[in-house]
């Protein structure tokens, strides 16, 4: 099917500068598809342009065989692969944008979630001690506003529902526009394909576990208004690229100092998170 390929050279690690690319190294005729020998070089663009969107590959040629066993991106590639019920092929309009949106729920430990992460089977009773609620099967969560009372039904992250549907995830004609998951027990860095996914708008990952620091691929992010990753665990610094983002109307960093969150993973592990952001009550 060429899906693994396919995703090694759009989406791997996030980088879509074309300057990046090795000459040569993917077809880049405008349009070929060669189809069904794992060799998809569909939305291929030309060479020079600045611009490109597909066909790319990683800065230093990163394949998957390269990665550790744990490493998120590996197990979303094998989730895509062999459990999502979707079966997803080169030529879907969507296979990059699940896959990303699957590598989020492996990179922040979505079986730990508070509220609408992946279930793990046969593991029902154990997701209910973590706060999470069944809904009519164990693809759909019930969430309830504490501040109206409304009881809403979603569905599951890694569930094989449309990513559309999934719980905190917004979309417009087919792309994702918002990610808001505040306060639902995230877990894990923020992982550079987040960038990948072009017409986002908002996120909000506010008062979780996450650190790490914020990938310089958040600056192509060029229709983004909101962001907002206030209470967690970042250290580092904020990427110059951010300040290209002319849409930006608020950053919230706020309360990434003396951190004290309770990461305790899904497994029983606990995270230690390291203190070193020092940007404690910087919105922008």
């Amino acid at each position: 099917s060429g899906v693994k390929e396919f995703l090694e050279r759009n989406v791997l690690f996030g980088n879509i500068t074309f300057d990046s690319i090795v000459a040569g190294y993917v077809n880049a005729t405008a349009g070929n598809t060669t189809a069904g020998d794992g060799n998809s070089t569909i939305g291929n663009v030309t060479l020079g342009d600045g611009n490109s969107t597909m066909g790319n590959i990683t800065e230093d040629m990163t394949t998957f065989a390269e990665l550790e066993a744990e490493d998120p991106r590996l197990v979303a590639l094998d989730w895509i692969l062999h459990q999502d019920a979707m079966q997803l092929e080169v030529y879907d309009d969507n296979l990059s944008q699940r896959y990303i949106m699957g590598l989020l729920a492996v990179a922040w430990d979505s079986e730990s979630w508070d509220r609408c992460g992946a279930v793990v089977e046969d593991d029902a009773e154990n997701m209910e001690e973590t706060g999470s609620t069944l809904g009519n099967d164990s693809s759909t969560c019930t969430v309830t506003n504490n501040a109206t009372g409304l009881v809403q039904i979603f569905q599951r992250w890694l569930s094989d529902a449309d990513e559309c549907d999934w719980y905190g995830v917004l979309c417009s004609g087919g792309f994702v526009r918002s990610i808001e998951l505040a306060e639902n027990n995230l877990i894990g860095e923020i992982v550079p394909e987040l960038g990948m996914l072009p017409f986002l708008q908002i996120i909000d990952l506010s008062s979780n576990c996450i650190f790490g620091t914020i990938p310089s691929s958040i600056g192509q992010l060029s229709y983004l208004t909101n962001m907002d990753l206030k209470d967690n665990g970042l250290s580092g610094n904020i990427p110059m690229e951010l300040f290209n983002l002319t849409n930006l109307v608020k950053l919230d960093l706020s309360y990434n100092v003396n951190y004290d969150g309770n990461c305790t993973r899904f497994d029983g592990t606990e995270e230690e998170i390291p203190i070193s952001f020092g940007l404690e009550g910087m919105i922008l």
